[in-house]
């Protein structure tokens, strides 16, 4: 009599991990064409994020135009800054001079808004800064007491607003393997998609620095 093999649990080679890695090594090679239309829409994608990225606004509680003043002079006097973050911390001061109008309100709710990259890198500088003696140490300390919570808790709300970037980069990065296989199909020269690549540094050229960081 013949052995009965039930099926219910089986496991289908393709449904592993290692499987649908064969299965995809399976799949006919892309014309370069196709690859290039991925990177190019892929392009046009990362401009509008990193467009949103740059305009989006999130309130930041500082609560007092004491502590405004405060974080203006820590910008002004005391903020580290390289020759990677000199352009981030002018733009970041920009952002917070203009709301200086809004902390002058009589009806103010104590809410600044700021954009997302200039929270990143307002984030970026506090955490790492370094100083001198009891009086700085003192208003750094009463600084983060007064307004450290709730920026980390704005800083996660930018990092979880920018997973579509993220991602995106790595849809980038999986194109730029893919294109330099062996088997890949040269129905236009590989230049085409090498342009690309330049006018993905231009733009990243023209955004925020902390872009890299998001």
């Amino acid at each position: 009599m013949a052995k009965t093999i039930k099926m219910e649990n089986a496991v289908h080679p393709h449904d592993t991990k290692e499987g649908q890695q064969e299965l995809a090594n399976e799949l006919p090679p892309r014309k370069m064409s196709e690859i290039i239309a991925d990177k190019r829409a892929a392009l046009k994608k990362n401009e509008d994020l990193l467009r949103d990225l740059q305009t989006n606004e999130y309130d930041i509680p500082v609560g007092s135009a004491k502590l405004y003043k405060q974080i203006m002079k820590f910008l002004e006097k005391e903020a580290d800054w390289g020759h990677t973050t000199a352009t981030g911390l002018i733009m970041l001061y920009s952002n917070m001079k203009e709301q200086q109008p809004v902390t002058r309100e009589k009806d103010w709710d104590g809410n600044i808004k700021l954009r997302g990259t200039s929270i990143t890198i307002f984030w970026s500088m506090i955490t790492s800064m370094k100083g001198k003696g009891f009086f700085a140490a003192r208003d750094f300390v009463e600084m983060m007491a007064a307004f450290g919570s709730d920026l980390s808790k704005v800083v996660g709300k930018v990092h979880e607003d920018n997973q579509a970037l993220r991602e995106n980069h790595a849809e980038m990065a999986k194109l730029d393997q893919e294109v330099n296989h062996p088997d890949v199909i040269l129905d236009v020269a590989i230049d085409e998609y090498q342009k690309m690549e330049e006018e993905l540094h231009e733009l990243m050229d023209e955004v925020d620095p902390v872009v890299e960081n998001v």
